[in-house]
């Protein structure tokens, strides 16, 4: 890709898309003015695509975009264990792999992803709560449910929900080093780097709230940690 024209973002959005895993790569890629990106967000055609948890989303880009992109994103989307994307959208999903785009799944755009056959013997990641239902739809996958995103070159998914700033994150240090990852980071307000290999989560037992019964004999007990109590 020449140098001298700017990189090409595109973003996905399906039906029941996300609006977090929506907007992280399309803010991301454009935390200053200055960033060699174009970001453009489409759809299986233009116009209006019901999304979720309440929103809607109107794309002014078709299947098109992807044709044109450099990156291409897949934000999650609801029930992605039931239905796939039309064969349109994983066509044109496939044909952008094969012309030299990178494809990037958030969350559970790894289903989309996984629909192409591109996973197919690969290792991939998606949020935690589907991990199991990945493996089980599409076997050919090696799925890793304990990390935060998986890069394969080519192709790059991530966990869920915030991990999705990770991957966004990892792949602008790739881009265009440290310095520019970090400034994103700042700009976002979040960690500048979690390496993709960290656990999603760790289960840990929290103690039972003890209840009004306790509350002043534990504010009279915090009020004197530096003497003796006993």
């Amino acid at each position: 890709m020449p140098s001298s024209r700017l990189r090409r973002v595109a973003v996905l959005v399906l039906e029941g898309a996300k609006p977090l895993d929506v907007g992280i790569p399309a803010q991301v890629f454009t935390t200053r003015a200055s960033m060699p990106y174009e970001v453009r967000v489409c759809g299986a055609a233009p116009g209006l695509v019901t999304g979720g948890d309440g929103l809607s989303y109107h794309v002014a880009h078709g299947l098109d975009a992807l044709a044109w992109a450099d990156l291409v994103f897949l934000p999650g989307y609801r029930s992605p264990d039931v239905e796939d994307p039309p064969r349109t959208v994983l066509d044109a999903l496939t044909a952008a792999h094969d012309r030299g785009a990178r494809l990037a799944a958030i969350s559970t755009g790894a289903f989309a992803l996984a629909a192409t056959g591109l996973l197919d013997g690969r290792r991939a990641t998606t949020h935690w709560h589907y991990t199991r239902a990945l493996a089980a739809k599409h076997p050919g996958v090696r799925v890793d449910e304990n990390v935060l995103f998986v890069d394969e070159g080519s192709v790059l998914t991530s966990a869920g929900a915030a991990s999705g700033i990770d991957l966004c994150l990892h792949i602008l240090r790739g881009d265009l080093g440290v310095a520019a990852s970090n400034h994103a980071a700042r700009r976002l307000v979040a960690a500048p780097y979690r390496s993709g290999g960290q656990a999603q989560y760790v289960p840990r037992s929290v103690p039972e709230p003890l209840g009004e019964r306790f509350a002043a004999t534990r504010e009279w007990a915090l009020r004197r940690l530096g003497e003796p109590l006993t």
